[in-house]
C-alpha cells in the first residue's frame, strides 16, 4: 500500500487505535537499560509512546503524515516527548546513522533493502526487534511476507534474544508472524 493508502486509513479510524505496544517489545524493553531509540514505520506510535514513558530518547518514523499527527497528539496528551519524522522508508534519500541507537524496532513493515541500514543502526551491545507477517500455513510465499527463517538471517552472528514463528501475539495483528530480537555484539575492550 503507498503512504496516500495509509494516509486515508488513518484519518478513517480504521488504522491508529492501537495502544498498547507489541509483547515483544515490552518483554525486550524490560531487559534493557533505557537509552535510545528509533521506530521505524511506528505508525500512530504505540510502540513509540511505550518508549518514551519508560525513560527512552524515542525518534518515531514513519511515511504517514497522519500517523504523525496521531502520535503526536497522544504524546501531547500524554505528556511524552517523542521526535517525530515523516519519512518515505522506501526513499533511497532515507538515511539512519550508524551507530546512533541502543534499540532499533521494525515492528510489522517489511523492507528487506533496509535491514543493512537498520542492522548498522544499532550501537554496539545494542538491540534490533523485528516482526514481520509470514504466509498462512499452505500459502504461498509473497514477497510482502517473511519467509521462514529470514528475520533470523538478517541477525546472523548475533546473540539471539527472541526468535519465534507462529500466531501472532499481538490483538491488532491476525495473521502468523516473524518475530525476532538480538543484541550486537559489543566491541572488545
Amino acid at each position: 500500500m503507498d503512504i496516500a493508502g495509509w494516509d486515508q486509513k488513518y484519518r478513517s479510524g480504521e488504522r491508529g487505535n492501537e495502544d498498547s505496544p507489541t509483547a515483544l517489545l515490552v518483554e525486550i524493553a524490560n531487559q534493557l537499560p533505557a537509552g535510545t531509540a528509533i521506530d521505524l514505520a511506528c505508525g500512530a506510535g504505540r510502540n513509540a509512546l511505550y518508549l518514551a514513558g519508560r525513560g527512552w530518547t524515542v525518534t518515531a518514523v514513519d511515511g504517514s503524515e497522519t500517523a504523525i499527527e496521531l502520535l503526536q497528539a497522544r504524546a501531547a496528551a500524554r505528556r511524552l516527548h517523542v521526535d517525530p519524522l515523516v519519512a518515505d522508508l522506501k526513499s533511497p534519500a532515507f538515511t539512519i546513522p550508524p551507530d546512533a541507537f541502543d534499540l532499533v524496532l521494525i515492528a510489522y513493515y517489511l523492507q528487506r533493502d533496509l535491514f543493512p541500514k537498520v542492522k548498522a543502526a544499532v550501537r554496539p551491545g545494542g538491540a534490533v526487534i523485528a516482526i514481520a507477517h509470514i504466509p498462512e500455513p499452505g500459502e504461498p510465499h509473497s514477497e510482502k511476507r517473511a519467509a521462514p527463517g529470514e528475520l533470523r538471517t538478517f541477525v546472523a552472528g548475533w546473540e539471539l534474544l527472541w526468535d519465534y514463528e507462529g500466531p501472532s501475539r499481538d490483538p491488532a495483528h491476525r495473521r502468523p508472524v516473524a518475530e525476532i530480537a538480538a543484541r550486537r555484539p559489543a566491541l572488545a575492550d
